[in-house]
């Protein structure tokens, strides 16, 4: 009988038992738990500029659900930087209106009737709130927006994906290529090249025949 056939019990295998007992496995299920939301940053800085929408209910949130639907969720990858910076500075620049009509000496002027006609009229989406707590929630999405592109930059800048997006690194088509192959990249450069040559050569005979 080899050492290989003799039956190996858990607590001699020192670094398992060791990963496999409560307090590692709990820290590693709640590492593995902050991962899944960081890699779901995209996704809440969306349902944020839905609530966003939903909190305001006006006309500068508009932008929003419009940008949402109309464009980040159809695209095939994910949005570029250049969306995220956008949704930043206006975020911001909403964030700062909101934060200014709030202020004590815009009072007077919120409770004029010229701005409550044309706030009525035009649904512009900005409000008083005397009270802390329904202040906090009306700036809450904005602050939530901000706060998760943010994060979600740290992500794609750890990952090396800020500047760039999977699409430009390697196509659908190229991706199953590389599958096809059992990620053979050589053999897929050949393969692209073998096909490249093809069609220059079809190319070619066309020309001639014309």
């Amino acid at each position: 009988m080899t050492q290989f056939e003799r039956k190996k019990k858990l607590i001699d295998m020192h670094k398992s038992w060791d990963f496999t007992r409560t307090r590692p496995m709990l820290m590693k299920l709640v590492e593995t738990s902050f991962y899944i939301g960081i890699s779901q940053t995209q996704n809440f800085i969306y349902a944020s500029m839905i609530f966003s929408m939903y909190q305001n209910a006006g006309i500068i949130s508009l932008i929003y659900p419009i940008s949402v639907f109309g464009y980040a969720m159809l695209e095939e990858t994910r949005p570029r930087k250049e969306f995220w910076n956008f949704v930043r500075v206006y975020t911001t620049f909403v964030l700062f209106f909101k934060f200014i009509m709030n202020l004590s000496i815009m009072e007077e002027y919120m409770n004029g009737e010229a701005f409550i006609y044309w706030t009525a009229l035009l649904k512009i989406g900005i409000y008083e709130y005397p009270k802390l707590i329904d202040l906090t929630l009306y700036m809450a999405p904005e602050i939530l927006i901000i706060s998760f592109i943010m994060l979600n930059e740290i992500k794609l800048k750890l990952l090396g994906l800020f500047h760039e997006i999977e699409k430009d690194i390697e196509t659908v088509t190229q991706g199953i290529e590389r599958t096809i192959e059992k990620g053979d990249e050589e053999a897929v450069k050949q393969k692209r090249i073998i096909s490249s040559n093809m069609c220059m050569a079809r190319y070619f005979e066309t020309m001639y025949e014309q």
